[in-house]
């Protein structure tokens, strides 16, 4: 998935990069660069956006199987 690809996944799905952040487990300024086209997007965070763009996961199910850490 393109940086750009990645971009319009987030854009369809009403994804903030915040969120996108959280489902892949990485810090907002990784989604940032990865949005920005600094670094490609490594192939996990692909997976799991198109996964979601998808519907195959939905928000209910992903709060109940991924812990967040205390701020």
């Amino acid at each position: 998935m393109t940086n750009g690809e990645f971009r319009r996944v987030l854009l369809t799905c009403d994804l903030r990069q915040k969120d996108a952040a959280w489902l892949c487990g990485v810090h907002l300024r990784q989604v940032r660069a990865w949005v920005l086209g600094e670094y490609p997007v490594p192939q996990y965070a692909a997976l799991l956006v198109s996964a979601y763009a998808q519907g195959l996961l939905s928000p209910k199910w992903l709060a109940s199987h991924i812990e967040v850490p205390p701020p």
